[in-house]
């Protein structure tokens, strides 16, 4: 994989000159994966993430190795809206839908779902915490849900 990121700063920001994302304007990011659908950045665990049909491949960049083999895991056949780790590594989470997010026990290959109760509800999208009182929190179009895995 490689990537090289822009360090000009589009119109219309703030003068504080921070912003929150990462656009890759040339070279555009090539993966070699087979099959590869998106490839997400994972801010939590500083991976590259790439799916494909039944499987997702992970890249470190911090230190970034562009030689390096990637980490691999089974996910199931489906969509992938967005993914992450957990900040430990030990559980995968997939959102599937708007509605509904999967989550993986990497060593056990245990799974549970979390979904939306009402139809109109979405999930705009989730993070994972190192706090106590909570694992992974889940932004939805009515309310934040914090939910403790562990």
């Amino acid at each position: 994989m490689s990537a090289q990121a822009s360090s000009s700063q589009p119109s219309g920001f703030g003068s504080s000159g921070a912003l929150s994302h990462v656009y890759i304007q040339y070279p555009p990011l090539r993966c070699k994966i087979s099959g590869e659908r998106h490839i997400f950045y994972d801010d939590g665990t500083q991976q590259l993430i790439v799916p494909t049909s039944d499987q997702v491949f992970c890249w470190k960049t911090t230190p970034f190795n562009p030689n390096a083999t990637p980490s691999s895991d089974l996910i199931g056949e489906g969509p992938v809206l967005s993914i992450r780790y957990s900040l430990d590594l030990k559980l995968l989470a997939v959102q599937r839908s708007p509605h509904e997010v999967h989550i993986q026990n990497r060593e056990s290959g245990d799974t549970f779902s979390h979904k939306c109760r009402y139809e109109s509800e979405r999930i705009l999208g989730f993070f994972w915490t190192d706090t106590p009182t909570c694992d992974i929190v889940f932004v939805k179009t009515r309310y934040i849900a914090q939910i403790l895995v562990s």
